[in-house]
């Protein structure tokens, strides 16, 4: 593996491998790949979705990882992909954290996906919605959407509230507006 991509094995300032996501993920056997399965199906068997949206704004890119799997809640794709990332990086496995705003509706849409490193390529997980994508370039997501970031986490994004995320949303608003 070359150096850029241990960078990406690193904790984040949000995404700490923690003694408690060690302790979850030493479940996870098998291959890279069989890992990678095992990491969606522990998030669809144990997150709770969070149906206030009052909440979900409130909550939304504040915690850490310790503290979303404290509470066992789900804001939606940005804590799925920070979850993704973090046990990826805990199992060995190289991961971005990828931020996208939506080309059709940029100023209500964004999603999160995560990036991983298996088999000398990065390949695309939706951990959201149970997608993997061989050539990231060519999935649904960047079709779909603006990237606004890379990073281990979406603090390393910039993104740290929903009020930090309107306001990068803007800017990129701003930026496509002149194109």
């Amino acid at each position: 593996m070359s150096e850029n991509i241990h960078k990406w094995l690193i904790d984040g300032e949000q995404s700490i491998i923690t003694e408690e996501v060690t302790e979850i993920v030493s479940e996870f056997t098998g291959t890279d790949f069989e890992k990678i399965v095992s990491i969606i199906d522990w998030m669809n068997k144990n997150l709770k979705r969070c149906n206030d949206q009052d909440k979900v704004l409130k909550i939304f890119a504040t915690r850490d990882i310790s503290k979303v799997l404290k509470e066992m809640l789900s804001t939606g794709c940005h804590d799925d992909a920070l979850i993704f990332t973090t046990f990826c990086r805990a199992v060995g496995v190289p991961a971005k954290y990828v931020v996208g705003i939506n080309k059709l509706d940029p100023k209500n849409r964004g999603h999160c996906v995560v990036e991983i490193y298996l088999h000398g390529r990065w390949i695309l997980v939706d951990q959201s919605r149970g997608s993997v994508f061989l050539e990231p370039s060519r999935s649904e997501f960047y079709r779909m959407n603006y990237i606004v970031g890379k990073g281990l986490d979406s603090w390393d994004v910039g993104i740290k509230s929903f009020k930090f995320w309107e306001e990068k949303s803007k800017k990129i608003i701003e930026l496509i507006s002149k194109i």
